[in-house]
């Protein structure tokens, strides 16, 4: 066998099953953790295959750690829209925030990824549809429940865009504070509570009684 047919003949195992398998276990591993905490000899080992695949299919660790990030970010944008139950526009912002604070909790090292510099730029091997490619999967829900909510005057008139992602920075801070400082504090979804009911009073437009009723609901959901 010649050297240019066995490279050939070892490439043709790098299959999608592979791929995805390596990927998958990725994801796994770092669901809970931080990415240096990621070694391709032990997770090439556990697909049966060697660090070479990994080079091979996603160009090594960086390129995997995109990929990870690109498939949290899918994982976060579902749990998102599962979220919405188009009861209510209240009812899906509440609904949103409170899913993105679960999916942090739970998938804490992936949620650094999906928020760091790999969720933002340009991913090895996937492929986006129309729009930024640089713009994360998960902010569309959330840029469509803005949207809903401003246009049905919930929400004072605003950039949706502008309006989304000022929510999203008091989201991620209040979020990071529960990770790095009050995690096993009982306080800590009271601490959440407060700051939704403070992101929705500033946005609340329409009567005062939309206003009260944005600003004063329990976790779950009820006006009070």
């Amino acid at each position: 066998m010649t050297p240019s047919s066995t490279r050939a003949s070892t490439h043709a195992q790098y299959d999608d099953s592979l791929r995805r398998g390596i990927l998958d276990e990725a994801t796994r591993r770092l669901r809970d953790a931080p990415p240096e905490t990621l070694g391709l000899r032990p997770l090439a080992a556990s697909q049966g295959t060697s660090t070479t695949a990994i080079y091979t299919m996603f160009g090594g660790k960086a390129g995997l750690l995109a990929a990870v990030a690109h498939e949290a970010d899918s994982q976060l944008a579902a749990a998102l829209r599962d979220a919405l139950r188009h009861d209510s526009v209240e009812g899906d912002v509440r609904s949103l925030c409170r899913a993105y604070r679960l999916w942090a909790l739970e998938n804490q090292g992936l949620y650094g990824l999906v928020v760091g510099e790999p969720a933002r730029s340009p991913r090895a091997g996937t492929e986006r549809g129309a729009g930024d490619p640089d713009e994360p999967l998960w902010r569309e829900p959330l840029l469509e429940v803005v949207d809903a909510a401003v246009d049905e005057g919930v929400f004072r008139a605003a950039d949706v865009h502008e309006a989304a992602t000022a929510i999203w920075a008091s989201l991620h801070g209040v979020v990071s504070l529960e990770l790095s400082v009050w995690r096993s504090s009982p306080s800590a979804e009271q601490y959440f509570e407060t700051q939704l009911a403070a992101i929705l009073r500033s946005w609340a437009g329409g009567s005062a009684g939309t206003t009260r009723t944005l600003g004063a609901t329990g976790t779950d959901g009820a006006a009070r």
